[in-house]
């Protein structure tokens, strides 16, 4: 039972999250409004991070044409994950898998000179892949998920620093989401795999070489798997344990040596040869469905306020004219100053309407009655606490005291 209340699909349901509708096609998940919330609450932290660490975002089609998909090699490498085909006027199209590709044609716009590189683009995708069926488990492995995606083109000499640059940049976003990484996994290819893997045997030395070096000077503790490799190349994934006791990769970061040259990407450098550059691929948060799922199981749904859909309800214990203005009144400075707030009426008993912050996971309520108007007094209760935690507060402290709860961009686990 303990697993259950855990699993984010329960937790999900309680706090009014997504759907799964067949009539929507299987693995294609509707999100709803304070699923919403809590994505654009990440997404504006995640793009804070863009600007400290110099990532410029793009925006990109959700369609790439047969002849993309050719040229990347992902139609001979990928397309048992891809959707079909899509035709119309001899014009062929597939719903993208990932966004490497259009970088890629970002990046051959125009030359390139070394002074340039790191040239780091980014962007929130919309990404389809066709996922089997029994592999599918509410929003941790679907079929349509937006990704937060990264792409460095860098210079060989750039090419460690830069690996560990993104290590770093990864672990200072998860480290504000405090989860717990349970390991770390150096993924290199299967030498005798030649259908999986590209066979340029010194290319494959090379970039794992590099990539094994970068997470030793990081002093980093890693596992090697050979064979888990993506086919462009080595990684790093950073995994946590979810409430089933799977490791499930939450970010990774990825080397690609690959691709430019198959797009032909050059760039100028000091001496004004002609070279190619590498491209770091790199994600670190992985998909938003699945983060939030995970961020769903990791809290118990007790979220953060500053993450928390409903932050505050307001419980009129009547539904006399003077308690009814006044809650109206008050919701409205609270809306004013961008703490999301709810009015329950007292059409349920009291205890009723209580009972259900506790399950709905909202951090604070407040019970409003002629007392509390009488008094200038508000009795503001937290949910997360065990025992009750109460305290009163004027209505200028009350907003002084979510401001600065407001404030804290960190989540507490296990609460």
């Amino acid at each position: 039972m303990e697993v259950k209340n855990q699993d984010h699909r329960t937790i999900a349901e309680n706090l009014d999250l997504y759907i799964f509708d067949e009539k929507a096609g299987q693995g294609l998940p509707i999100l709803l409004p304070n699923w919403v919330i809590i994505r654009n609450q990440i997404q504006q932290f995640i793009h804070q991070k863009w600007i400290e660490y110099n990532f410029q975002e793009a925006i990109t089609p959700i369609l790439g044409s047969k002849a993309l998909y050719k040229t990347s090699g992902h139609l001979s490498h990928y397309q048992d994950y891809m959707f079909p085909e899509i035709s119309r006027n001899n014009e062929t199209y597939y719903l993208r898998p990932m966004t490497c590709p259009h970088h890629c044609l970002i990046y051959q716009q125009k030359p390139r000179s070394y002074r340039e590189l790191p040239f780091r683009l980014c962007e929130n995708s919309l990404l389809f892949r066709y996922e089997a069926s029994g592999a599918m488990k509410g929003l941790e492995r679907i079929r349509w998920f937006e990704l937060s995606e990264h792409h460095i083109f860098v210079s060989h000499e750039q090419l460690k620093e830069e690996l560990k640059k993104n290590y770093r940049y990864i672990a200072d976003i998860l480290a504000a989401f405090n989860f717990p990484i349970s390991r770390l996994v150096c993924a290199l290819h299967d030498p005798n795999n030649s259908e999986k893997y590209h066979s340029d045997k010194e290319l494959w030395k090379y970039s794992e070489s590099v990539l094994v070096d970068a997470l030793n000077e990081l002093k980093l503790n890693y596992v090697v798997l050979e064979g888990e490799a993506a086919f462009y190349g080595p990684k790093l994934d950073l995994e946590i344990t979810a409430t089933d006791g799977k490791n499930i990769t939450i970010a990774t970061i990825q080397l690609d040596f690959i691709l430019p040259q198959k797009f032909g990407l050059k760039y100028i450098d000091q001496e004004q040869n002609l070279k190619i550059p590498a491209i770091i691929h790199q994600s670190p948060i992985g998909s938003y469905q699945r983060f939030i799922a995970l961020l769903l199981e990791q809290t118990n749904g007790k979220l953060p306020f500053w993450l928390a859909p409903i932050q505050l309800v307001i419980l009129p214990i009547n539904d006399q004219e003077e308690v009814k203005e006044y809650s109206e009144n008050l919701q409205k400075k609270l809306l004013t100053n961008n703490f999301r707030t709810e009015i329950w009426l007292p059409e349920k008993q009291i205890k009723y309407q209580i009972k259900q912050t506790y399950i709905k996971k909202i951090p604070y309520y407040l019970v409003v009655g002629k007392e509390e108007i009488k008094n200038e007094k508000l009795k503001l209760t937290y949910t997360y606490s065990s025992p009750k935690k109460e305290i009163e507060l004027t209505e200028n402290e009350l907003l002084e005291k979510l401001k600065l709860e407001n404030s804290i961009r960190m989540v507490k686990l296990n609460q």
